[in-house]
């Protein structure tokens, strides 16, 4: 899979990856546009109940009695060497005094047969498809549809699956630097959304710091959703902090610059800030000291996103730093590098100074999108290091 697709998908592979290396029991969300290949199994676990005098309170056992067993975890793991599937997750079910498995199904088995099977052993008292139900109910407020007019037209924000995500996580506490050219503040998608803002590139003769690009990367992460105008950001509630560090060519130009010494201004204060991602939407030629403020970034846990510029364009900087996120706009289809994670970047509507919005291409816009990802991780799995994002966009992404 070569470039982010659905936002359901991507935490569905998190949840499963981060829950089987940090609690015992991963969630376990009904799959409704693709086969269910997992089967639910229980068996007879006679230590079930087995408690000691005075270990219930108010009638209900005490919840650390509720673990599974050694001797239900050891059948558990039998019966999926047994018949090749995988163990997804285990609980007691005090009730009946069996102990429940839900086993995934690999593709290259039929899964009628792998049912057949386990209906034979002697072991297993029950063993079935796992179903899908639905309440008969009005949907709850959280489900209702936003109210900016414009997210039909968001691209970036649909094909991820956004909207569904934002039930669970919205980046909320989490902190990222946008190093870039300036943003409109008084934008009325943006206003209250920018927690600091700081100028370390050369003021522009007007005095007005609203620029094309920075505000368009500020729209994609942090535009304020459900307000009724626009658009709505990937992660709406994190901690955006802008630093300028880039300035246009000419004035209302989307095109711009930034040098060596600003960038490294930025790249210093994002550190001192306590910034946990790093939104770096441009590209250039390797620098020296701009690398070694990047690698002391990712040395204390910072995660850098940049763009890989595009086939017309030269450089390849900061994205080719080791460690860092590198982001290309596209599909991904025709990717023979590994290390670049694919991402909607093409006309993606999004704000743009003096009240409006408009429509951008290019990998500075992708790269927003994988930074606003990453924080909707970040508020979930708040310990998650660079080395953990990676290692979810390299094996399930490309």
């Amino acid at each position: 899979m070569n470039i982010i697709r659905l936002g359901l998908l991507v935490f569905l592979l998190v949840a499963v990856s981060a829950c089987a290396n940090r609690v015992s029991v991963p969630l376990l969300g009904d799959s409704t546009t693709i086969e269910d290949r997992r089967l639910l199994v229980t068996f007879v676990d006679r230590t079930i109940n087995r408690a000691a005098p005075g270990s219930a309170v108010d009638g209900y056992r005490i919840r650390g009695q509720y673990n599974n067993s050694g001797l239900s975890e050891r059948i558990a793991e039998d019966l999926a060497a047994r018949y090749q599937v995988k163990v997804v997750a285990q609980w007691p079910v005090t009730a009946l005094g069996v102990s429940c498995v839900v086993y995934d199904v690999p593709r290259y088995l039929q899964i009628e047969q792998v049912l057949a099977a386990l209906q034979k052993d002697k072991e297993v008292v029950i063993v079935q498809k796992m179903h899908s139900f639905q309440v008969m109910g009005s949907s709850p407020s959280l489900s209702k549809p936003y109210s900016d007019p414009y997210l039909k037209l968001q691209s970036g924000f649909q094909s991820l699956g956004i909207k569904d995500l934002h039930e669970m996580t919205t980046g909320r506490g989490v902190r990222i630097a946008i190093i870039d050219t300036g943003v409109d503040l008084t934008h009325p998608d943006l206003q209250g959304q920018i927690k600091y803002t700081e100028n370390l590139a050369p003021e522009p003769l007007d005095h007005n710091l609203a620029e094309i690009h920075g505000t368009a990367v500020a729209g994609i992460l942090s535009a304020h959703p459900d307000n009724g105008i626009g658009i709505a950001g990937i992660a709406p509630d994190a901690d955006i902090i802008a630093l300028r560090a880039c300035w246009p060519d000419k004035s209302d130009s989307l095109a711009a610059h930034c040098n060596s010494f600003t960038l490294a201004l930025a790249l210093n204060q994002a550190i001192n800030l306590d910034s946990q991602i790093v939104n770096l939407s441009l590209s250039g030629p390797e620098d020296p000291l701009l690398r070694q403020l990047i690698e002391k970034a990712l040395e204390k846990g910072i995660i850098v996103i940049a763009a890989v510029p595009g086939k017309e364009q030269v450089g390849g900087f900061p994205a080719n730093v080791s460690g860092v996120i590198a982001v290309r706009q596209g599909n991904g289809i025709d990717n023979v590098n590994k290390l670049e994670v694919f991402a909607p970047g093409k006309d993606i509507l999004t704000t743009v100074p003096h009240q409006a919005y408009d429509f951008m291409t290019g990998s500075s816009f992708a790269t927003p999108h994988v930074a606003g990802m990453v924080a909707l991780m970040l508020q979930l799995y708040r310990d998650w290091q660079v080395a953990d994002v990676k290692k979810l966009f390299s094996s399930n992404f490309n």
